[in-house]
């Protein structure tokens, strides 16, 4: 796909790193922006930002990025940024994209009605961006990647991704509506208006393919099968083999436009953790990160480390996979909750020895991703982040505390 280009054609007039080629011709596509990003102060983390849909309005010497999301009836598309054109010739424009972006929005990408409603506030809070830089601008397949350095309006180290693509609506993926959070729970899309009524999609991956996970070159030989183990309980839980682990060649990290990547940190950079990005009209994710933080893993032989490593790394693509926590109290029945640590080593083991999938995952994972019956009177409980009377987070732990082995869900009420 030739729509997006690093730089100009050969023998066009030299240009700085900071621009990038759009063509002229497909200026009226509609695209999907996309964006990460990772901070460096005191605020360590890393984060996404909410996807847009967007569409280009040329300006005298601007292109216009217009969020054109809503699809409702009467909505107005809403401007996202300004982007000096630098130069162009009679096919294509080359444009500043340092200049442009000012500002991330503090959505995220993932949210859940828990979060905002179900009705969309538009909420138009953003980190602020100072003394920006390129760092790169590149090509992956389909999909234009700016990464850019700045600081925040505080002060603190930035590094924000932006992915553009062409927005192509994937022919053979079912959106799955979200209709509560009273049985099961999954990452959702923000509210979208259809026939008269708001609807939230839940974020989940296509399974016209496989979902293919990455291993970062940095995780050491010793914990590999740990994680993979980690990893491909979730074909358990499909009863199929839908879910891949490969190795990401050299150099690989997250966040990384071409692979889910599982990144192992080290202490002082992120926790252990994970993020999606979706097509934000129907929930189809394109994008996972995943982080794994070897300090979260207990004292103690090899052995019982990697199976807490393998409930930690299972727990990580729970959410990657779309589901939210499940903190409900009673018998153990999924990976999504917080347990005590000799739970935590039990589930390490039952991974590693190949035992069915705990019941709440298989039956969730059916039925949102494959379309299986779901018998809600065999369904074990379920309660998520906020809900009242069974969320640990009203006790406020670190996520970091429960996977050590910290406060069950029961302990932290």
């Amino acid at each position: 796909m030739a729509f997006l280009l690093a730089t100009l054609p050969s023998g066009s007039q030299a240009i700085t790193v900071s621009t990038a080629t759009l063509s002229k011709a497909e200026l009226g596509d509609r695209f999907l922006l996309q964006i990460s990003y990772e901070r460096y102060g005191i605020h360590r983390d890393f984060n996404t930002s909410r996807s847009r849909i967007v569409a280009f309005q040329r300006d005298d010497a601007v292109l216009r990025m217009m969020d054109v999301s809503d699809t409702s009836a009467g909505a107005s598309p809403v401007l996202l940024a300004t982007i000096p054109i630098r130069h162009e010739t009679p096919l294509a424009v080359a444009v500043d994209l340092n200049a442009a972006f000012e500002t991330v929005s503090s959505e995220e990408d993932r949210t859940g009605e828990d979060y905002y409603g179900r009705i969309d506030t538009h909420d138009e809070s953003g980190i602020r961006l100072v003394d920006r830089k390129v760092l790169s601008v590149s090509v992956h397949g389909p999909i234009l990647v700016f990464d850019q350095e700045a600081r925040t309006g505080d002060g603190e180290p930035i590094v924000v991704h932006y992915y553009l693509s062409r927005y192509v609506l994937a022919p053979d993926f079912r959106p799955f509506e979200m209709k509560d959070l009273r049985r099961f729970g999954f990452y959702e899309t923000y509210p979208q208006s259809r026939s008269g009524h708001s609807v939230l999609y839940a974020m989940k991956f296509a399974t016209d393919a496989p979902i293919v996970f990455a291993l970062s070159p940095a995780i050491p030989e010793r914990r590999r099968a740990a994680v993979r183990d980690g990893v491909l309980y979730w074909n358990r839980a499909f009863g199929r083999s839908l879910v891949q682990v490969v190795d990401a060649p050299p150099g690989v990290r997250a966040p990384s436009p071409d692979y889910n990547v599982i990144q192992w940190v080290t202490s002082g950079e992120f926790a252990s953790t994970s993020y999606i990005q979706s097509d934000p009209l129907t929930g189809q994710i394109l994008h996972a990160h995943v982080f794994v933080l070897p300090e979260l893993m207990m004292d103690g032989d090899v052995e019982q480390q990697n199976d807490h490593l393998r409930y930690i790394v299972a727990h990580e693509i729970g959410h990657a996979l779309g589901l939210r926590h499940n903190f409900a109290p009673g018998k153990v029945s999924t990976v999504m909750g917080y347990f005590k640590l000799p739970q935590i080593l039990k589930i390490g083991r039952d991974i590693r020895t190949g035992t069915r999938a705990l019941p709440f995952d298989a039956a969730v994972v059916q039925h949102v991703y494959l379309g299986a019956p779901l018998d809600v009177s065999m369904l074990p409980a379920f309660c998520t982040d906020y809900q009242r009377g069974c969320s640990p987070f009203f006790a406020k732990p670190k996520e970091s505390d429960a996977m050590r082995g910290g406060p069950t869900a029961d302990e932290a009420r």
